[in-house]
């Protein structure tokens, strides 16, 4: 699929016409990632950013395929992703599948058909803060004009963070960038998490992290960090049993076909030899009507002679 430079461009300028404030970071991210996904033309995509311990991990997803190739990256400590921020470079795979440099990695997300992968570094100051990443479903040969358009992308991606930590110096280390970003990000994602398990609203969700936090005499921050991270491993989890289901549905389906296949060879053996049997038995009544023909032959030839020896014996017993 070809990316629209127009459509790239009039994308990058919306996004940043429309920069949410500080308390809305995770709406807006989450805009990035669903902008990116229609306008490179894939069918996921994903951002990561850098946390306290330097590694990336995702913060926005467009699905659940993108959430466990980016979960899985970090918990193998491998990836293509992992590889463009590590290595502050755009990482273009066509085929997880074939890169055997990630064998574990492609073992684990090809049930749910991610082939081709492209990630780009979004960068701050000059640093790697986090990557830019989208997948197909199918081997795809990235094109200079889809890296591009997700460097484009990037760039905005970069902005947008910058604005919603509020940091007015653009001087600022980058170590302390990720410090505000990574407390605001785990927030954000608490009061999504907790809005969503427990039908209340975002207010609400930090009031309840407040609350729990100070009792607790932690930060806010660390508690949020807890509660997202106990969320992730019960999608993964979730998504494991679903793949187990899955995959044990399928061994029953072909258990039950292989049944079938057997049944039906072993109906047709037994109609095979039904056929068989009912042509001998066939052959062997014509046979016996042959047999009865010619007794019935004979005995008509039998019955002629008789009836041709009467009749001379009548004639030589009639007087001359």
């Amino acid at each position: 699929m070809a990316v629209d430079g127009q459509l790239v461009a009039r994308t990058v300028g919306e996004l940043r016409a429309t920069m949410p404030r500080a308390s809305d970071l995770l709406v807006g991210l989450q805009r990035v990632v669903e902008a990116t996904r229609t306008v490179v033309g894939v069918d996921g995509t994903g951002l990561t950013l850098a946390h306290e311990d330097g590694r990336p991990r995702w913060v926005a997803v467009s699905d659940a395929a993108m959430e466990l190739l980016e979960q899985v990256q970090h918990d193998f400590g491998e990836g293509p992703c992992l590889a463009a921020y590590v290595e502050d470079r755009v990482v273009a795979v066509q085929d997880l599948r074939s890169e055997l440099v990630w064998d574990r990695l492609a073992a684990v997300v090809g049930q749910l058909q991610v082939r081709g992968v492209l990630s780009v570094p979004v960068r701050l100051a000059d640093q790697p803060v986090g990557t830019l990443d989208v997948y197909a479903s199918q081997p795809r040969a990235w094109t200079p004009t889809e890296v591009e358009a997700l460097g484009a992308l990037a760039v905005v991606t970069a902005e947008l963070v910058s604005t919603g930590v509020e940091l007015a110096n653009r001087e600022v280390e980058v170590a302390q960038l990720r410090r505000a970003l990574v407390s605001r990000v785990w927030i954000e994602q608490a009061k999504g998490v907790l809005a969503a398990t427990q039908g209340t609203d975002p207010d609400d969700a930090f009031q309840q992290l407040r609350k729990r936090a100070r009792s607790s005499s932690r930060k806010v921050a660390d508690l949020a960090q807890e509660v997202v991270q106990a969320a992730q491993r019960e999608r993964v989890a979730a998504v494991a049993i679903d793949d187990a289901r899955v995959r044990a549905a399928e061994a029953r389906a072909r258990a039950a076909e292989q049944a079938l296949q057997a049944a039906q060879t072993g109906l047709a053996q037994r109609t095979a030899a039904l056929d068989r049997a009912q042509d001998d038995a066939d052959t062997r009544e014509r046979a016996a009507d042959e047999r009865n023909h010619l007794a019935d032959e004979r005995e008509r030839a039998a019955d002629e002679r008789n009836h041709l020896a009467d009749e001379r014996e009548r004639a030589a017993d009639e007087p001359e």
